[in-house]
């Protein structure tokens, strides 16, 4: 490979769709993280439940008081969630765009650049 001639401007598509797959390997791994983290978020909100309800229980709270406060918690775990969800799309939504662009401009135009400089 590191002769000029081994595969001359051929070399740079194959690098633009090496980079295209590693844009497509960085989307499958954000699904795969998005929902590793939504299931910690509803582990920790079942254990805030039961922990709450326990506790509620455990004081003889009335009913009215024991529903207003797992509502609240529910409203939290759901404001965490639209957070989560929101943050980790657009983190990897811009990797992601910005590598299967890249990617393909080069997989697709690169070896015009280079034979327009010769």
């Amino acid at each position: 490979m590191t002769e000029e001639n081994f595969l001359q401007l051929e070399w740079l598509t194959r690098s633009g769709c090496l980079i295209v797959l590693i844009g497509v390997w960085s989307s499958i791994s954000g699904i795969i993280q998005e929902r590793v983290l939504i299931d910690r978020l509803n582990i920790q909100h079942k254990i805030e439940l039961s922990r709450a309800k326990i506790k509620l229980r455990k004081f003889k709270a009335p009913q009215e008081y024991i529903d207003k406060e797992i509502d609240s918690i529910k409203g939290k775990f759901e404001e965490k969630m639209d957070e989560l969800t929101i943050n980790v799309r657009f983190q990897l939504g811009v990797l992601e765009v910005s590598l299967l662009m890249t990617g393909t401009f080069i997989w697709g135009f690169g070896d015009l650049f280079f034979k327009m400089n010769m």
